[in-house]
């Protein structure tokens, strides 16, 4: 299939398909190992990878979600065969009918191999991520950043991006022997309707040596 967004040199993007969950794992399982080196509380739980599966074989032909792979073509990259190099995930998110305003597109993924830092990969997931979310009648696109990385932040401003609000957290000291009660919005039977979403974390990127960051004088970053 030719690729259906512009794309850097040897690079080609389409959506993942049926077969191509091994490709989406690798690079997430690598996306939120570095999301753990940034906070441990973000590492993946044992089963992550059954639950992706599950959410990634209801949704990835769905029309509310995006899930793009990068392949490199390029010879010089190592076996001659296309490898994944680069993850996007943007999906329809629907809030609380408490809000007036609850309909936005969520960039969930995003994620670069560290053979394609320095270069624009990232910064055309981002641009294929909003050129759908527009295409698909929404006037926003949101993610989840964290605190610490610099880079991101950097490299998301540059793509049009600004805070709008603020995640904080205080360190406590749990009561002896006390067990968390179950969260409300769970269903009876112990699970959230919607899993995935569930997880602010799930979505933050990494893009550490950052697209263009190196090469360009607007010093634009990763997540």
């Amino acid at each position: 299939m030719p690729p259906i967004f512009p794309t850097p040199a040897a690079i080609s993007l389409r959506p993942a398909s049926a077969t191509e969950f091994w490709a989406v794992a690798r690079l997430f399982a690598a996306l939120h190992a570095f999301n753990a080196g940034l906070d441990p509380r973000f590492r993946l739980a044992d089963s992550w990878e059954p639950l992706l599966r599950a959410h990634f074989d209801r949704t990835h032909q769905a029309p509310g979600a995006l899930w793009l792979l990068a392949w490199c073509s390029d010879p010089a990259a190592g076996s001659g065969q296309a490898e994944p190099v680069g993850l996007l995930l943007v999906e329809a998110h629907t809030d609380s009918p408490l809000f007036a305003d609850r309909r936005w597109a969520e960039l969930v993924a995003l994620y670069v191999a560290p053979s394609q830092r320095g270069g624009d990969l990232g910064r055309t997931l981002v641009e294929a991520g909003t050129r759908w979310a527009t295409a698909h009648g929404f006037d926003r696109l949101q993610l989840y950043l964290t605190a610490t990385n610099t880079h991101a932040k950097r490299f998301y401003a540059r793509c049009g991006f600004a805070p709008v609000q603020e995640i904080w957290r205080a360190e406590l000291t749990p009561a002896p022997g006390a067990t968390p009660p179950p969260d409300p919005s769970y269903e009876a039977d112990g699970h959230a309707a919607h899993q995935i979403e569930l997880g602010h974390h799930h979505l933050a990127m990494e893009l550490s040596a950052c697209p263009d960051e190196e090469h360009t004088p607007d010093d634009p970053t990763n997540h």
